[in-house]
């Protein structure tokens, strides 16, 4: 059986502050992606418990560069670098699932962990026929152009609450951190997560049989508002502010 991971790096264990997310090899940037390899061991483990013989992980944040090569596990192959001929490279059909681990919730949520949608560094928003969305929706929309369903979604509490809502309360979640603002948290130690994660990846293979593809009627009505933080007017081209129609998820979702 075959999984696909797809990462993030703001909602994994242990990462709070935009100063581990944005700047690339900084001490505290090297720290959240060992975290993040962390994460992704754990799952792993849990998947192969219950008889996943291939997972593939997607390094989903930034630019990509993020996973370390040190801290791969044996059965797992990681997907990395750029460019990408599309979203989710090499997901495909013979995938059974699709994990959506160390996410956030969508820009603008109170208590969501370095909460953002797209871009951290613009308060970019978007609606999807007239409902605010974040990358939790993205991501399960492009998941089910494939058929596949989403299995479990890990993040803060915030982004657990988001999946839920969005993909019904029986995706499995794990809540690896409590948000108490935009870059402050309850966190949780990485042995303890490490047990969460696995467990919770064990109860996404039993829940799959039961879970189906997240599948919106096409075509999706898209407006997206992005503003960077400084000097953004209507004029600059800090601001957009435009609206399509989504006929394929694959290459118009953002």
């Amino acid at each position: 059986m075959k999984i696909y991971i797809a990462t993030d790096l703001e909602g994994v264990t242990g990462v709070y502050s935009f100063s581990q997310t944005r700047e690339q090899d900084t001490p505290a940037n090297l720290d959240a992606r060992r975290y993040l390899m962390l994460d992704i061991a754990a799952v792993a483990q849990g998947l192969k418990d219950c008889g996943a013989t291939e997972i593939y992980v997607l390094d989903g944040h930034g630019r990509g560069c993020n996973f370390l090569a040190d801290h791969m596990v044996p059965g797992v192959r990681y997907i990395t670098g750029y460019p990408r001929p599309r979203p989710f490279p090499l997901l495909d059909k013979t995938f059974a699932a699709v994990i959506l681990l160390g996410y956030h919730a969508m820009n603008g949520v109170a208590d969501g962990v370095l909460h953002h949608t797209q871009s951290s560094k613009a308060e970019a928003k978007y609606w999807y026929d007239g409902v605010e969305r974040g990358e939790i929706f993205q991501h399960a929309v492009i998941a089910g152009c494939y058929d596949l369903p989403v299995i479990l979604v890990t993040g803060d509490e915030a982004a657990c609450r988001e999946a839920k809502a969005t993909l019904g309360d029986a995706v499995p979640t794990v809540a690896v951190k409590k948000g108490l603002s935009r870059e402050a948290a309850v966190l949780i130690g990485l042995e303890e997560t490490r047990r969460m994660l696995a467990a919770g990846a064990r109860q996404a293979m039993a829940a799959l049989p039961k879970l189906k593809p997240y599948k919106p009627a096409l075509p999706l009505k898209m407006r997206v508002r992005r503003i960077f933080p400084e000097k953004a007017t209507v004029e600059n081209p800090y601001y957009v502010d435009r609206e399509e129609v989504v006929e394929d998820p694959l290459t118009q979702m953002f």
